[in-house]
């Protein structure tokens, strides 16, 4: 018996709730283009600015911006090397 993977059992059952919801809100982003584009921008701002405060009450981000960096750049390539292992055939 073969077990499925977890994370692509998940992966499947969002894509499924995301194509049902997509019947009801595709008609709303093609009738009201702006305004959705204006609560992505803003929600993209807000979440930047989020971050830009929360790291600026970090004293060791303060002192060291670089280990700030570094820790994007690891943070990218786990990312990054994650979706590799996730993509290798079995």
């Amino acid at each position: 018996m073969h077990e499925t993977d977890p994370v692509e059992r998940i992966e499947t059952m969002v894509r499924g709730l995301s194509n049902q919801a997509e019947r009801y809100t595709k008609p709303a982003r093609k009738r009201y283009p702006l305004l959705f584009a204006f609560l992505f921008t803003f929600s993209a701002a807000a979440i930047f600015q989020g971050f830009e405060i929360f790291a600026n009450q970090v004293p060791f981000f303060q002192e060291h911006p670089l280990g700030l960096m570094a820790g994007g750049i690891l943070l990218l390539l786990f990312t990054g090397s994650l979706y590799k292992a996730l993509h290798k055939p079995d």
